[in-house]
């Protein structure tokens, strides 16, 4: 079922007397259970979009439909029993606890009196568990880190029981573990069935979580597809990268851009021979792994044997090898 849509929809904002596009005729769509992220650099408009795409802004021209309703025709209180979002900003009291804000979640399905029926406690602990934020339900906001209160926040767009959750940069203040355990929760999120938009900086997140991607530039239409596609057909290099091609299209990766020290032949072990070639990369050469060059290093059982013309050395780590290169 498709969640959203747009049509010839213009964003941006007002400046003096005119209004200042920052993108336009976006033609757009997010059905249930699809994962999308929208990227794009700084400024390009990808949280004019989102906001506008809750109701929170409106757009400059054009049409936002959720579940084929236009936007404008839908009240407040019902789109927020559609559309979650969570943002980067922190627009809450710092004295509340964690299982406040939560609680507001629930805001849409309380009656008057805000008080919490026994559905609306059921889904502040369902969100509670699905975020493994136990250990913080006590705690005041002033308490957490920025990483803490980034999952807090998802938490009470879980706990809004949306069909649609936007999120900006949910993982800009995460460590990895952390990260990952957020990319799962929203894939499972998605395979219920919800759908989920995400705007992002990160590649590998977007790469490694979205079925599609919303391709945001300046001066430029919004891009949209596959992945793969984006990558294949450089899309993602002149959105990202507009001045210089920076993505390894073997892999999905940001390139290593110096590589000033030569050319190196791997071939071994695929695991050893993959983290060699990223610490060679770092530090300067090109990595073949097919194309034979005068200098090669055989990786089996943990041991790098580097041959150059005649010579052989034998290494026992990378961090060896890499002192014998410079």
């Amino acid at each position: 079922m498709k969640l959203i849509h747009t049509q010839s929809l213009a964003i941006g904002y007002t400046e003096g007397r005119s209004n200042k596009v920052l993108q336009e005729n976006i033609n757009l769509s997010l059905s249930s259970g699809e994962i999308i992220s929208l990227m794009g650099q700084n400024g390009v408009g990808k949280t004019t979009f989102i906001k506008t795409l809750s109701g929170l802004h409106k757009g400059i021209s054009g049409s936002v439909y959720h579940q084929d309703r236009l936007i404008d025709e839908i009240s407040k209180s019902s789109l927020a029993k559609q559309i979650s979002i969570v943002l980067t900003e922190k627009p809450f009291a710092a004295h509340l606890s964690v299982i406040e804000l939560i609680a507001l979640g629930r805001h849409p399905y309380s009656n008057w009196l805000g008080r919490l029926s026994t559905s609306d406690k059921q889904a502040i602990d369902l969100a509670i568990s699905q975020t493994n934020i136990d250990y913080l339900a006590s705690k005041k906001l002033y308490q957490l880190s920025d990483g803490q209160f980034q999952k807090v926040m998802i938490a009470r767009a879980l706990a809004q029981e949306t069909d649609l959750i936007i999120l900006d940069e949910p993982t800009a203040h995460l460590d990895l573990s952390n990260k990952i355990e957020i990319m799962l929760l929203l894939k499972s999120i998605a395979g219920s069935g919800k759908g989920v938009l995400i705007a992002t900086h990160d590649l590998q997140v977007s790469l490694q979580l979205s079925d599609r991607l919303w391709l945001f530039n300046f001066n430029r239409p919004v891009l949209e597809g596959c992945p793969e596609d984006l990558i294949l057909q450089g899309a993602i290099d002149q959105t990202l990268f507009p001045i210089n091609n920076n993505i390894d299209l073997t892999t999905g990766t940001v390139k290593h851009l110096d590589e000033r020290k030569g050319n190196v032949l791997l071939q071994g072990d695929p695991t050893i021979v993959h983290w060699t070639a990223q610490a060679l990369q770092r530090n300067g050469y090109a990595v073949n792994k097919d194309t034979p060059t005068s200098t090669t290093i055989n990786c089996l059982d943990y041991l790098w044997r580097l041959e150059s013309k005649d010579t052989s050395t034998s290494f026992d780590s990378i961090e060896n090898l890499l002192i014998h290169l410079k």
